[in-house]
């Protein structure tokens, strides 16, 4: 099932892609309301625009860090949901923006909000909210490690 949601991340942010382009190319930027603005960006660095030009270095080093976090994710016991959905998004959105240094050498960022700097896409908000899953996960996850620990000293086992 977990598998499931790396592709529906994946494919969320491919969708949002081929749309924005097909769009931003007819209509070119629009501010939709005073929160959300599309504008057609290329990033050829890492997120939030960093390290202009490293494209290939980015290229491999993602593969290198998708293939680890596939291996962890396979080796994570599922109870520990928080933290398998955080690394999925985290997997489906890097794979999302690889696909896009892949094919055209930079990544399209067309989304633009007041509540963050820069221009970003779909992988870039599944990158984001793994991360905060992955976080959020470690804190719970580790407090339910903590009360089994504790609860196996009381009960004397």
């Amino acid at each position: 099932m977990i598998y499931l949601l790396i592709f529906i991340a994946f494919f969320a942010d491919r969708v949002s892609k081929w749309w924005a382009a097909a769009y931003l190319v007819q209509k070119g930027p629009e501010q939709i309301n005073p929160y959300f603005t599309l504008v057609e960006t290329y990033n050829r660095g890492i997120a939030f625009g960093m390290f202009q030009g490293i494209g290939p270095l980015v290229g491999w080093l993602t593969i290198l860090v998708v293939i680890g976090l596939l291996i962890f994710l396979h080796r994570l016991p599922r109870n520990q949901w928080l933290n398998r959905i955080g690394i999925a998004l985290i997997i489906g959105g890097a794979l999302g923006n690889q696909i896009d240094r892949i094919l055209f050498g930079q990544v399209l960022d067309f989304i633009k909000t007041p509540f963050r700097s820069g221009v970003f896409n779909v992988a870039d908000l599944m990158i984001q909210l793994g991360i905060l899953l992955l976080i959020v996960g470690l804190f719970v996850h580790k407090s339910v490690v903590n009360e089994a620990k504790v609860t196996q000293e009381y009960s004397g086992k």
